[in-house]
Protein backbone atom coordinates (compact mmCIF):
# COMPACT_ATOMS: atom_id res chain seq x y z
CA UNK A 1 0.00 0.00 0.00
CA UNK A 2 1.42 3.29 -1.25
CA UNK A 3 1.82 6.24 2.08
CA UNK A 4 -1.14 8.21 0.25
CA UNK A 5 -3.39 5.19 0.23
CA UNK A 6 -2.81 4.82 4.01
CA UNK A 7 -3.26 8.16 4.75
CA UNK A 8 -6.52 7.98 3.41
CA UNK A 9 -7.17 4.26 4.86
CA UNK A 10 -6.61 6.08 8.21
CA UNK A 11 -8.75 8.73 8.27
CA UNK A 12 -11.81 6.64 6.87
CA UNK A 13 -10.75 4.41 9.95
CA UNK A 14 -10.71 7.57 12.18
CA UNK A 15 -14.36 8.27 10.23
CA UNK A 16 -15.58 5.36 11.27
CA UNK A 17 -14.81 5.31 14.81
CA UNK A 18 -16.65 9.14 14.58
CA UNK A 19 -13.27 10.85 14.89
CA UNK A 20 -10.92 13.13 13.14
CA UNK A 21 -7.90 13.16 12.21
CA UNK A 22 -6.22 14.80 15.20
CA UNK A 23 -7.18 12.16 17.71
CA UNK A 24 -4.69 10.66 20.02
CA UNK A 25 -4.36 6.82 20.97
CA UNK A 26 -7.00 7.63 23.86
CA UNK A 27 -9.75 8.79 21.72
CA UNK A 28 -9.19 6.28 19.66
CA UNK A 29 -9.32 3.23 22.30
CA UNK A 30 -12.51 5.10 24.13
CA UNK A 31 -14.54 5.47 20.90
CA UNK A 32 -13.54 1.45 19.92
CA UNK A 33 -14.64 0.78 23.38
CA UNK A 34 -18.06 2.77 23.31
CA UNK A 35 -18.82 0.96 19.84
CA UNK A 36 -17.93 -2.31 20.99
CA UNK A 37 -20.07 -1.93 24.35
CA UNK A 38 -23.50 -0.23 22.43
CA UNK A 39 -23.29 -2.82 19.03
CA UNK A 40 -21.79 -5.83 19.81
CA UNK A 41 -23.93 -8.74 18.93
CA UNK A 42 -24.34 -9.52 22.23
CA UNK A 43 -25.59 -6.12 23.52
CA UNK A 44 -28.51 -6.05 20.19
CA UNK A 45 -30.76 -7.76 17.79
CA UNK A 46 -30.32 -4.96 15.90
CA UNK A 47 -27.88 -5.08 12.29
CA UNK A 48 -24.02 -6.44 13.07
CA UNK A 49 -22.94 -4.21 10.46
CA UNK A 50 -21.78 -1.21 12.30
CA UNK A 51 -19.71 -3.70 14.72
CA UNK A 52 -18.18 -5.04 12.18
CA UNK A 53 -16.77 -2.12 10.44
CA UNK A 54 -15.98 -0.70 13.59
CA UNK A 55 -13.86 -3.66 14.60
CA UNK A 56 -12.08 -3.60 11.10
CA UNK A 57 -11.32 0.02 11.81
CA UNK A 58 -10.22 -0.32 15.09
CA UNK A 59 -7.83 -3.25 13.82
CA UNK A 60 -6.22 -1.19 11.00
CA UNK A 61 -5.24 1.90 13.60
CA UNK A 62 -3.94 -0.34 15.69
CA UNK A 63 -1.93 -2.17 13.13
CA UNK A 64 -0.87 1.30 11.86
CA UNK A 65 0.63 2.13 15.77
CA UNK A 66 -2.20 4.61 16.49
CA UNK A 67 -3.74 2.96 18.90
CA UNK A 68 -1.28 1.82 21.89
CA UNK A 69 -0.12 3.91 24.41
CA UNK A 70 1.41 6.56 24.04
CA UNK A 71 0.94 7.07 20.47
CA UNK A 72 1.17 10.24 18.48
CA UNK A 73 -1.97 11.37 17.14
CA UNK A 74 -1.39 11.07 13.12
CA UNK A 75 1.68 9.86 13.10
CA UNK A 76 3.16 6.89 10.39
CA UNK A 77 4.43 3.95 12.08
CA UNK A 78 7.55 3.94 10.26
CA UNK A 79 9.49 0.61 8.96
CA UNK A 80 12.30 -0.51 10.11
CA UNK A 81 15.32 -0.17 8.51
CA UNK A 82 17.03 -3.23 7.39
CA UNK A 83 20.97 -3.44 6.76
CA UNK A 84 21.90 -5.18 3.16
CA UNK A 85 24.76 -6.19 1.58
CA UNK A 86 25.10 -5.51 -2.55
CA UNK A 87 28.60 -7.45 -4.27
CA UNK A 88 29.75 -4.51 -6.74
CA UNK A 89 29.14 -5.24 -10.50
CA UNK A 90 32.74 -5.93 -12.87
CA UNK A 91 31.76 -2.71 -14.45
CA UNK A 92 32.11 -0.66 -11.63
CA UNK A 93 34.79 -2.19 -10.15
CA UNK A 94 36.88 -2.04 -13.85
CA UNK A 95 35.90 1.67 -13.93
CA UNK A 96 37.69 2.32 -9.95
CA UNK A 97 40.75 0.54 -11.36
CA UNK A 98 40.86 2.30 -14.27
CA UNK A 99 40.95 5.41 -12.20
CA UNK A 100 43.14 4.55 -9.91
CA UNK A 101 45.63 4.33 -13.05
CA UNK A 102 44.50 7.56 -13.77
CA UNK A 103 44.58 9.31 -10.75
CA UNK A 104 47.23 11.55 -9.12
CA UNK A 105 49.53 10.34 -6.43
CA UNK A 106 47.77 10.63 -3.17
CA UNK A 107 45.70 13.88 -3.34
CA UNK A 108 44.40 14.81 0.14
CA UNK A 109 41.46 16.00 -1.35
CA UNK A 110 40.55 12.50 -3.03
CA UNK A 111 40.01 13.45 -6.55
CA UNK A 112 42.29 14.31 -9.21
CA UNK A 113 42.42 12.35 -12.76
CA UNK A 114 45.16 12.72 -15.07
CA UNK A 115 46.27 11.49 -18.27
CA UNK A 116 49.78 10.34 -16.50
CA UNK A 117 49.08 6.60 -16.37
CA UNK A 118 50.36 4.76 -12.87
CA UNK A 119 50.13 1.35 -12.19
CA UNK A 120 48.16 0.18 -8.90
CA UNK A 121 50.16 -0.87 -6.15
CA UNK A 122 49.34 -2.68 -2.95
CA UNK A 123 48.33 0.90 -1.54
CA UNK A 124 45.86 1.24 -4.32
CA UNK A 125 42.43 -0.34 -3.00
CA UNK A 126 39.27 -1.31 -4.58
CA UNK A 127 36.29 -2.10 -2.87
CA UNK A 128 34.26 -5.65 -3.50
CA UNK A 129 30.76 -4.69 -1.81
CA UNK A 130 29.00 -1.95 -0.49
CA UNK A 131 26.67 -1.91 2.86
CA UNK A 132 23.29 0.28 3.21
CA UNK A 133 21.66 1.02 6.59
CA UNK A 134 19.85 3.90 5.76
CA UNK A 135 21.68 6.81 3.93
CA UNK A 136 24.70 5.19 5.99
CA UNK A 137 27.34 3.90 3.36
CA UNK A 138 29.89 1.02 4.53
CA UNK A 139 32.28 -0.01 1.51
CA UNK A 140 33.91 -3.81 2.03
CA UNK A 141 37.75 -3.84 0.54
CA UNK A 142 39.15 -7.16 0.47
CA UNK A 143 42.55 -5.63 0.74
CA UNK A 144 44.64 -4.47 3.34
CA UNK A 145 45.76 -1.04 4.37
CA UNK A 146 49.08 -0.51 3.69
CA UNK A 147 51.30 1.65 6.25
CA UNK A 148 52.07 4.97 5.11
CA UNK A 149 49.93 6.27 2.12
CA UNK A 150 46.97 4.57 0.66
CA UNK A 151 44.29 5.24 -2.49
CA UNK A 152 40.97 3.61 -2.40
CA UNK A 153 38.68 4.26 -5.32
CA UNK A 154 34.99 4.38 -4.64
CA UNK A 155 31.74 4.11 -6.80
CA UNK A 156 30.19 7.44 -4.82
CA UNK A 157 26.23 7.53 -6.65
CA UNK A 158 24.44 4.86 -5.24
CA UNK A 159 22.08 7.04 -3.15
CA UNK A 160 21.82 9.94 -5.76
CA UNK A 161 18.28 10.46 -7.57
CA UNK A 162 19.69 9.93 -11.03
CA UNK A 163 21.16 6.32 -11.07
CA UNK A 164 24.60 7.53 -13.20
CA UNK A 165 27.72 5.95 -11.67
CA UNK A 166 30.49 8.10 -10.90
CA UNK A 167 33.39 6.80 -8.91
CA UNK A 168 36.19 9.27 -7.23
CA UNK A 169 39.54 8.52 -5.12
CA UNK A 170 40.33 9.00 -2.12
CA UNK A 171 43.80 9.12 -0.35
CA UNK A 172 44.90 8.62 3.59
CA UNK A 173 47.30 7.75 5.29
CA UNK A 174 47.94 4.94 7.91
CA UNK A 175 50.52 4.20 10.69
CA UNK A 176 49.57 0.57 10.64
CA UNK A 177 49.02 -2.58 8.32
CA UNK A 178 46.13 -4.86 7.96
CA UNK A 179 42.44 -4.34 8.67
CA UNK A 180 40.70 -1.24 10.06
CA UNK A 181 38.39 1.12 9.11
CA UNK A 182 38.60 4.71 8.02
CA UNK A 183 35.81 7.08 7.80
CA UNK A 184 35.50 9.56 5.13
CA UNK A 185 35.09 12.91 6.49
CA UNK A 186 31.76 15.07 6.81
CA UNK A 187 32.56 17.24 4.19
CA UNK A 188 33.90 15.32 1.68
CA UNK A 189 31.08 12.68 2.33
CA UNK A 190 28.70 15.99 1.75
CA UNK A 191 30.18 16.99 -1.42
CA UNK A 192 31.12 13.67 -3.09
CA UNK A 193 28.61 10.95 -1.72
CA UNK A 194 25.34 12.36 -3.07
CA UNK A 195 22.51 11.51 -0.35
CA UNK A 196 24.31 9.94 2.08
CA UNK A 197 24.62 10.73 5.76
CA UNK A 198 28.15 9.00 6.26
CA UNK A 199 30.46 6.84 4.65
CA UNK A 200 32.94 4.26 5.98
CA UNK A 201 35.71 1.80 4.18
CA UNK A 202 36.26 -1.41 5.86
CA UNK A 203 39.73 -2.96 4.68
CA UNK A 204 40.37 -6.90 4.86
CA UNK A 205 37.39 -7.19 5.16
CA UNK A 206 35.97 -10.86 3.52
CA UNK A 207 32.50 -12.08 2.98
CA UNK A 208 32.30 -13.49 6.86
CA UNK A 209 33.32 -9.48 8.34
CA UNK A 210 30.32 -8.53 5.15
CA UNK A 211 27.98 -11.30 6.71
CA UNK A 212 28.22 -10.49 10.06
CA UNK A 213 27.16 -6.64 8.98
CA UNK A 214 24.32 -7.22 7.71
CA UNK A 215 23.44 -10.05 10.80
CA UNK A 216 24.15 -7.08 12.96
CA UNK A 217 21.01 -5.42 11.62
Amino acid sequence: MEPVDKIMARADALAVLGLDQSAGSDDIRDAWRHIAFHAHPDHTTSDCSSFARAKEAYDLLRREGLAGKGATPGKIRRPKVRKRVVDLDHTDIDACRILLNKALSHNPEGVAPSSDAQTVTDSDHVPDAVGFYGRHLTYFVSTPVCEGANRVALPTSFLAAARRMETEVLSFQSKDAGAGEVVVPETITARKFPGAKSVRIRFDADKQIRDEFWLAG
